[in-house]
Order: structure tokens, then sequence, then C-alpha cells
């Protein structure tokens, strides 16, 4: 495509009604706009303007070329004015990938309370792991960081959410309940895919005095739909490693058990993953922000070795 300048000259000229009046207005200098109004003229092969001493009228050429000229000039003036609002203040649609237990346990918490103070920002929030640099993702929340280092992307930490082990009541009645990690072998797990290698659900504890170890269990059910874990559990399918900010948020936890309260795991970590900064808008910028400093709070599970409950 041709430069666009030639068109904003050829519409100053016209709008002025002469070069001189648009070398005042735009100040390109006079000679400059009739050379490149006449390479313009030469370029499409025919004339656009009849000139004389004191005024220019547009051929019929002209007329209809400077019509054209003018929506695709006006509509770029419009485009830069439109995109130096957006850089002035906080203001458009961001868009927001969250998974489902995050935006319920976190998001919910936060979110009303920065629209009120953006009220020229509207949020879109996709209940998914949408990567960022996908058309429809400013802005990512999650617990893990994209694969392979992408010099693009910043994953900022927002904070941290402990995860528990826990079993149904009727389960454990049939199973057992394990005081040691080596009696949690003879259980059956509910996983996340990533965390079965070689057949077996691999997880790892840490007992009161730092002392590590890892558990090896079979996998009932692998999926990475934390509901669908939750469900499985208080089915009695077996031991689940759930994050407490979404166990938090979800409902069927009444028989729910901890396994083995006196060991830890490692918490999660909670990211904000973005694209570079720079030239970052003002309204996702305000953000994460505002994510910074309203981070996830931690939850706490509360009871003893039987009935468990949770709050966020």
């Amino acid at each position: 495509m041709k430069s666009l300048d030639d068109l904003s000259y050829f519409v100053a000229v016209v709008r002025h009604q002469g070069f001189s009046a648009a070398a005042r207005a735009t100040g390109i200098d006079k000679t400059r706009l009739s050379r490149r109004l006449a390479a313009l003229e030469q370029r499409l092969g025919v004339c656009l303007l009849q000139r004389n001493t004191r005024h220019i009228t547009l051929t019929e050429a002209g007329s209809r070329f400077y019509a054209d000229c003018l929506q695709v000039v006006d509509g770029a003036h419009q485009a830069y004015q439109n995109v130096e609002i957006l850089r002035g203040e906080p203001i458009g649609t961001i868009q927001i990938a969250c998974p489902p237990h995050l935006a319920s346990g976190y998001l919910t918490r936060i979110l009303p309370a920065y629209l009120a103070a953006h009220p020229k920002v509207c949020v879109k929030l996709e209940l998914g792991d949408t990567d960022v640099g996908n058309p429809n993702c400013d802005v990512a929340i999650r617990s893990t960081v994209p694969a392979g280092g992408q010099s693009e992307v910043v994953a900022r930490v927002l904070g941290r959410t402990p995860r528990v082990l826990l079993a149904s009541g009727d389960y454990l009645d049939r199973h057992g309940r394990p005081q040691t990690p080596d009696a949690m072998a003879s259980l059956e797990a509910i996983a996340l895919p990533y965390e079965v290698r070689a057949g077996h659900v691999h997880w790892r504890l840490m007992g009161s005095r730092g002392h590590a170890t890892m558990v090896s269990l079979s996998p009932r059910l692998q999926t990475g739909d934390l509901q669908m874990q939750l469900s499985a559990v208080a089915q009695g399918l077996g031991v689940a490693s759930l994050p407490v900010a979404a166990v938090g948020t979800m409902a069927n936890t009444a028989r729910l058990e901890r396994v083995l309260p006196k060991w830890t795991m490692p918490d999660d970590i909670i990211y904000a993953i973005y694209a570079n900064p720079r030239g970052m808008l003002p309204s996702v910028r305000s953000l994460i922000d505002y994510l910074v400093a309203h981070p996830p709070v931690a939850a706490s599970g509360r009871g003893g070795n039987h009935s468990y409950s949770f709050a966020l």
C-alpha cells in the first residue's frame, strides 16, 4: 500500500482551499505539498486539481477521490485519537482469563471494588486457561506459568494458597486412615494429569520439623477440573490434593476429612501473567496494580483429624 501521507496532504490542500493555506495549517512546506500532490497525480494517472493563481478547483476525478480520501484520513485521525484516550486514563475493556476456582475464591472478592474505582473500565472474564497473547486475553490469573520461558510474557506473583489432602469419611472408613506417609501407598488418587508420572501420582509432603517425603499412589481419576475432583472425592473414589481456596468455594465438603493433618503440602503460587509492559494501556496496568495490592488471601483449614471445614 502506498503512503497515506499523500492522501492526507491532498485532503489538507482541498480543505484549506490552496497550498499556501494548507502549508500554514499543517506546518509542511508549500513546495513539498505541491511536489507530493504532483507525484500523486502522476501515480494515479489523472489530474485531481485545476490550479490558477487565486484558487484551486477539483476535477471530476479529484472530487470522487477526495470523498474517499476524506473517509480514510478522518478515520485514521479518529483511530489515533482513540488510542490517545486509552493511553491517557484507565478506560475500555480488559479481558481476563482465570480458572473457575480462582474466579470464585479470589476475583469475586475484589473485582466489584476495582470496577467501582474505575468507572470507565469494563471487564470481560473468561473462565479457563486462555494464554496471554490470545486476542481474548490481556491478563491471565493462574497457579502455573507458561512453559518455555517466553521473553515477552511477565509472570508476577500475587500470593500463595495452601493445598491439603482430602478424602471422604466413607472412603477412609473402608480403606483406613493413614497415620504416616508410607501408609498412603494403598490409597487411590484423584489427581491432575501432570501429577501422574510412570503410572503413579507423586505428592511431596512436609513434616512439622521440616522433613520432606514423597508419596506415590495409583490414580483412579485424572482431571484438571477441580469441581470434578471434589465431586469424586465426596463420592468416595479416592484422595485428592486440593487448594484450600478452591475447596472453600465448592459444595459437598461436609463429609470430607483431612488426610495426614500433621503433614503439609507445598503452597500453590498464584500468578498474574501478562504481556511485556512496554506500551501497556493504563486500564491493564491499573488492574495489575490492583491485583498486587489485593493479593489472594491464604485460606486455612480448621478442625481436627475428622471434620474439616474451610473458610476464605
